[in-house]
């Protein structure tokens, strides 16, 4: 049985460092997103809506969670959400395109979804491959970049721009990846597809429709509501 859950593993140095440079780079899609629902996956303490201008925002399956559902049966309309982000939740999930296909049917057209992914292709990759470790992230799935590519247009979404993140090695000695973090910027001129993890906005293209706000519910909502708890902003030092 894994000693360390994602959550566990989240708040550990490597973890923490990771989520910094995903938070950087998920917030300046956040706040260019408008519309009036935005839905967070993923138990993580961070919030990474908390810029954003899109008034009803959900955390779904998270310690401070305000939705509680299946990943595989979202509790939405379809057609009804403005911007979901999923960071790594689909290496997590036994059937990942299933999760694309059911994400695809509550976006909105022109829709947004945000992901990241442990890239197979890099030093995480490798430490994976050569590694007997059963905990977090190891015992995951770590799905090529070229599979996400392959799947999106069959499911109907569009690749609008991406990003790799993360060249230092899978090191949980702090102390050492404040002292690599210069790799960031060699790793995206030099080796700009070997990064520990991918990120990309995914937009929900439907030819010949003009998006119309739907109503949502107001008894599905309370029903699934509990008392949130505010999150702290994340940010750490490097």
């Amino acid at each position: 049985m894994p000693k360390i859950s994602p959550q566990e593993w989240f708040k550990s140095p490597l973890g923490q460092y990771l989520l910094s440079l995903e938070y950087g780079y998920i917030n300046p899609i956040v706040m260019d997103t408008f519309g009036f629902y935005a839905i967070q996956m993923g138990n993580f303490d961070i919030d990474f809506l908390d810029h954003s201008r899109i008034p009803n925002k959900f955390s779904l399956n998270s310690n401070h969670a305000d939705l509680m559902a299946s990943n595989e049966a979202l509790p939405f309309d379809e057609a009804s959400v403005d911007l979901i982000i999923a960071p790594h939740i689909l290496e997590q999930m036994a059937e990942p395109y299933e999760l694309l296909k059911e994400i695809h049917r509550v976006l909105m057209p022109e829709g947004r979804l945000i992901i990241s992914g442990f890239n197979p292709m890099s030093l995480w990759g490798i430490k994976k491959l050569l590694s007997f470790d059963i905990d977090y992230p190891w015992n995951t799935r770590f799905i090529p970049l070229s599979k996400i590519k392959e799947w999106l247009p069959i499911i109907g979404l569009e690749m609008a721009e991406g990003k790799m993140g993360c060249y230092v090695p899978p090191i949980q000695q702090f102390s050492w990846l404040k002292k690599l973090h210069t790799m960031e910027k060699l790793g995206d001129r030099w080796w700009p597809m070997l990064g520990g993890f991918y990120f990309l906005v995914i937009q929900k293209r439907v030819l010949g429709m003009t998006p119309i706000r739907p109503l949502w519910k107001k008894k599905l909502i309370k029903t699934h509501v509990y008392s949130p708890q505010k999150t702290k902003n994340f940010k750490i030092k490097l």
